[in-house]
Parts: structure tokens; sequence; C-alpha cells
């Protein structure tokens, strides 16, 4: 799993953004998944961490 958004509120994901990317400077580093309301303080969305899953990409694609 991957966290993201911001501490202090305000950035995150948020209802119908389900299986969305997360990108890094330009590269997919992650795929949305749920979270707990949308930009709320302390409680970032997640996220699947794509690189665990690089070799199954890899064979699949």
């Amino acid at each position: 799993m991957l966290c993201s958004g911001w501490p202090t509120g305000g950035r995150d994901q948020c209802q119908g953004d389900s299986g969305g990317p997360l990108y890094h400077n330009g590269v997919l580093v992650g795929v949305c998944s749920f979270g707990a309301g949308c930009g709320q303080v302390q409680f970032p969305g997640v996220n699947v961490r794509v690189s665990r899953y690089t070799a199954w990409i890899s064979s699949n694609a």
C-alpha cells in the first residue's frame, strides 16, 4: 500500500477516483484504492503500489 495526500488535508483522492493513477515525477507509482472522506487531515488516500506487481504486469501485457 501507498498513502497519498497532504498531512494538513485539502488534497487527496475522493469518491469516484478508485482505479485512477497516482503519478510521481511522471511515473505511475500507484492505483487509487480507498480513503476516509476527501482531503481529511491525517487520513491520506490509500493506493496499491504498482512496483509490487511489475513482474505480473510485464508477463500479462
